[in-house]
């Protein structure tokens, strides 16, 4: 995507969502804001939103998002975080997870580092 206006707009109340795939799996769906920074280069920020489901999930860059809706609970090797609306949080590139998606969820994110 190439953004000559050098601003991108959404809202969190989008309605274009399409599949979120890891591997062959689909693990919610996404409504992407950017997928390329103003260098294009891969850097990646939207809506993603899920139903109740547990999934494994590697950190394919560095990652920063803010629970919108919903709880979950990423386990990690050494520890376990669970997380629920309104908390914000981040986490390196690189990590390896599995996520247990609570109850509705929907998270605004932005990966970068990829």
């Amino acid at each position: 995507m190439n953004n000559k206006v050098g601003y991108t707009k959404s809202t969190v109340a989008a309605e274009t969502f399409e599949p979120f795939m890891i591997g062959e799996k689909q693990a919610g769906e996404v409504h992407w804001l950017t997928q390329t920074n103003s260098s294009s280069e891969p850097s990646y920020s939207g809506l993603w939103r899920c139903e109740p489901m547990t999934f494994e999930y590697e950190f394919p860059g560095d990652e920063i998002f803010q629970v919108l809706q919903g709880s979950l609970l990423i386990q990690l090797d050494d520890n376990n975080v669970t997380l629920q609306a309104g908390d914000i949080i981040s986490f390196n590139k690189g990590m390896k997870s599995t996520w247990t998606i609570n109850s509705s969820f929907k998270k605004f994110f932005v990966i970068s580092n990829c």
